[in-house]
């Protein structure tokens, strides 16, 4: 049996994160503990609705009557999905200090490319109950059938916690260090996690967090990158966490900003070949997401025929440093960096500080960190194993 790491992923799905989270389900290598929400992207609602969607049309493909229809490997492995049942909490509606922006010129208005508003029966109908915003004694109904005939496996389990708390109780019931924290939205959930009770969070085994731009520019100003820009002083909380005084409260934390992400894309013509004649629930879903809406958008706004895989990659870097003995030789290369953060400027907001002087006679202003920046990646080998994982994709060339 293949031995499988456990981690946490706080997320603000979102179409980048939809693909995170179903490489993370996919992975037999990843024990997934929790999905914990946060605004972001769209408002939590529409995160929580999406969430539901993604889970929604993952079941179908793991539908057991489907399965037992399929040949041995890709019955035996859409059947270890059917077993995660990760815990879902509802976090943070908007920053601890900011006002909220969210991603919706990217994302769409519903954060999942508008298919919500063009198909209003896709996420289960009940999706508000689930989550007991509206009449709790409904939890549990049966989902509406979203994605053709197949009825949808309940491939998670509900928190009545707040998203921080079920971070916190789930490092609680773990053995130290055995869990990571993979942080791939705003950091608030994290922060308010680490601020309430630093020494239980100090048991994660590291922090994980795609956010900040080093040599780049900005994705979402001229100069900040959109996760660290929607939040900044959750983010300067966390990287404070890495020199606190208390070595019992102090983090292990690894950035991948857009200088890594950018250099893992996946190409319209790739996607095309590989997943959208796959004709199956999932992979119908995806071809609405990625080619009625993202490819297109990109090649109308930025011209280009590719998406980075932002979140995504946070996932790929978690299995290579939790199973490689040497991440460098799989094509990962990390420095240990001081990384600050502009918290309050008019312009600047978001906006990473480095030291890059030579030599000094006065250090720079605020407090230091010891941040491990994730800087290079092997493009290849991420998407042979996502496409694996989350489609069952073996003839990836590249």
């Amino acid at each position: 049996m293949t031995k499988s790491s456990s981690c946490i992923i706080d997320c603000d799905p979102g179409i980048d994160d939809t693909l995170a989270l179903l490489h993370a389900m996919g992975s037999d290598r990843i024990d997934l503990k929790a999905i914990t929400l946060c605004y972001g992207n769209t408002n939590l609602d529409n995160v929580a609705r999406n969430l539901f969607t993604v889970l929604h049309v993952l079941g179908k493909e793991v539908n057991t009557e489907r399965v037992a229809a399929l040949s041995a490997p890709t019955a035996e492995r859409l059947r270890r999905i059917r077993g995660k049942k990760p815990v879902i909490a509802l976090g943070a509606r908007k920053p601890l200090v900011v006002e909220p922006e969210w991603g919706e010129d990217f994302h769409g208005a519903d954060g999942l490319g508008h298919m919500h508003l063009n198909d209003p029966d896709l996420a289960p109908s009940d999706w508000t109950e689930i989550l007991g915003l509206l009449d709790p004694t409904r939890i549990g109904k049966e989902l509406d059938k979203a994605a053709g005939e197949i009825p949808s496996e309940k491939l998670y389990t509900l928190s009545s916690r707040l998203a921080h708390d079920e971070i916190l109780y789930q490092l609680q019931q773990a053995e130290p260090k055995t869990v990571t924290l993979i942080a791939i939205g705003p950091l608030t959930n994290v922060a308010l996690a680490y601020e309430k009770d630093p020494l239980t969070f100090a048991r994660c085994k590291r922090v994980i967090c795609m956010g900040g731009n080093l040599d780049l520019p900005g994705n979402v100003t001229p100069v900040a990158e959109f996760n660290f820009h929607a939040c900044p002083h959750a983010v300067h909380k966390m990287l404070q966490a890495t020199v606190h005084e208390d070595p019992a409260k102090v983090i292990d934390l690894f950035m991948l900003p857009t200088d890594v992400t950018h250099q893992v894309t996946l190409r319209k013509g790739e996607f095309k070949k590989h997943v959208s004649e796959l004709d199956t629930p999932l992979s119908k879903f995806a071809s609405a997401l990625f080619l009625d809406y993202l490819y297109k958008l990109v090649e109308e706004k930025l011209h280009i025929d590719h998406m980075s895989l932002h979140d995504p990659l946070c996932v790929g870097f978690f299995l290579d440093i939790e199973y490689e003995e040497d991440i460098a030789n799989v094509g990962w290369h990390v420095e240990q960096r001081d990384i600050r953060i502009e918290t309050e400027g008019t312009l600047t907001r978001g906006m990473l500080v480095i030291d890059r002087r030579g030599r000094f006679t006065k250090g720079a202003p605020g407090s230091s960190s010891r941040t491990n920046v994730v800087l290079k990646a092997d493009p290849h080998r991420y998407l042979s194993t996502m496409f694996y994982d989350i489609w069952g994709v073996t003839d990836y060339r590249g």
